[in-house]
């Protein structure tokens, strides 16, 4: 039997994926020289500025090596691309740059990885063809590769029927070059990034109820701006559930964004009786942010997640149910079948490498029931898919389990977090 680590100190994880991307992307409703600070360094956000580039826009190092500047002539002003935007593994670069992309005068063809290709699209193309772009699928109907002929847009009232903020944004940033208005309704909780940029950016619209946005077309470019992004919440994650798990534990994760959308982690961790803490929250480019703090106290209870809460934490779920693994009660996630058309099926994904390592836990057509066990055996493979947060669930499970948990495919982590080995070596060797 392996002797089990801790983590002990501060760190500071990279921007947040969500709001980078959005905040790239925004720059397109711009005339002028935006800055984003503390931008993420995943590869998904490199994605969106490379097809951003390809339309026209100047992007280049601003001072620190997480910092951008964004030249924008407006989105009247873009450019047709040499040849097709390549969103490699990034689904909200592909749909969110589809509502770009609607508005434009010219055609954009859109590809990506074979994982992305393998994800749903009609979701969002649907509502953008019901708006007056011309939509036509160049492989597998509803799904990647697809061009997009843009053109005079009308605008509707969609009401999205999946909670999803990458399909209220897109149709959002349509509307916002469409003539009449749009209306976007999105059930539930999902991520407000979108609603609290264009509060803090100014960009006109109207919100008629929670989860409902109204915009027009924008009459004219609005001011470049400065954004500095949180840390990423999903990120995070990682670190707080393996503090929580490992005795001896005890970390301090700062600037952490912590969007009422996205706070499942630290709600569901609390429920199971982690010893979690949020201090000074303060709002920073209209983000909520705070310092979570985290230490092992004992060992956590079971928890249920239902299907109401699984929007403000669907990609936290891997590294959740790993907490489930080794609470003292039954784990329950149900309403979570959006998994199974992320980058890989994470459920299965879930369930088959939990297995392997030694809980005890059944598969259900929308999630999974896990009856916790006090250690896992390990001792196996950890299959990834090529999807990164299985690739860090993994490497969390080796650290708990009391025989190695070998990861299958780390080089996948960089799809969102290219430094977490180093960052949680560090925290391991503090």
């Amino acid at each position: 039997m392996k002797q089990l680590k801790h983590l002990k100190g501060d760190l500071r994880v990279p921007g947040d994926k969500s709001i980078s991307h959005r905040a790239l992307i925004f720059s397109v409703l711009t005339r002028g020289r935006s800055t984003v600070a503390g931008l993420s360094p995943a590869y998904d956000c490199a994605s969106s500025i490379a097809c951003l580039q390809a339309l026209g826009l100047e992007i280049e190092p601003a001072g620190q090596a997480d910092s951008v500047s964004i030249m924008s002539n407006g989105v009247t002003e873009m450019k047709a691309p040499a040849t097709h935007l390549d969103a490699g593994n990034s689904g909200t670069t592909i749909r969110l740059m589809a509502g770009v992309a609607s508005g434009l005068q010219f055609q954009t063809t859109f590809d990506g990885d074979q994982s992305l290709r393998r994800r749903p699209m009609s979701r969002v193309l649907d509502p953008l063809g019901a708006m007056g772009a011309q939509i036509e699928y160049l492989g597998k109907a509803g799904c990647a590769p697809f061009s997009i002929a843009g053109g005079t847009l009308r605008g509707i009232a969609y009401p999205v029927p999946v909670a999803s903020a990458q399909v209220q944004t897109a149709i959002l940033l349509a509307g916002l070059q469409a003539d009449g208005e749009t209306v976007v309704t999105v059930p539930g909780v999902v991520r407000d990034h979108t609603l609290r940029l264009f509060q803090y950016l100014s960009i006109p619209h109207r919100v008629d109820n929670p989860g409902s946005i109204a915009v027009k077309r924008l009459s004219e470019p609005i001011e470049p701006y400065q954004i500095d992004v949180p840390a990423d919440i999903s990120s995070a994650a990682f670190f707080m559930v393996a503090a929580a798990l490992l005795p001896g534990s005890s970390v301090r994760l700062s600037d952490v964004g912590v969007n009422p959308g996205r706070n499942l982690v630290i709600e569901v961790l609390q429920r199971m009786g982690a010893a979690l803490t949020i201090e000074n929250e303060r709002i920073v480019s209209g983000e909520p942010v705070a310092d979570i703090a985290v230490r092992y106290e004992s060992r956590l209870a079971g928890a249920t997640i239902g299907g109401d809460e699984i929007a403000a934490g669907i990609d936290e779920i891997p590294i959740l149910a790993l907490a489930g693994a080794l609470g003292s009660g039954i784990f329950t996630i149900s309403g979570a079948a959006e998994l199974r058309v992320k980058e890989s099926d994470r459920l299965k994904a879930i369930v088959s490498n939990l297995s392997a390592a030694g809980a005890h836990i059944t598969e259900l057509p929308d999630g999974f029931e896990i009856e916790g066990t006090s250690s896992l055996a390990g001792g196996s493979i950890w299959e990834t898919f090529g999807d990164h947060r299985l690739a860090m669930t993994g490497l969390i499970a080796n650290l708990i389990s009391n025989a190695p948990v070998e990861v299958d495919d780390r080089d996948c982590v960089r799809i969102s977090y290219p430094t977490f080995e180093a960052d949680l070596d560090r925290l391991l060797n503090h």
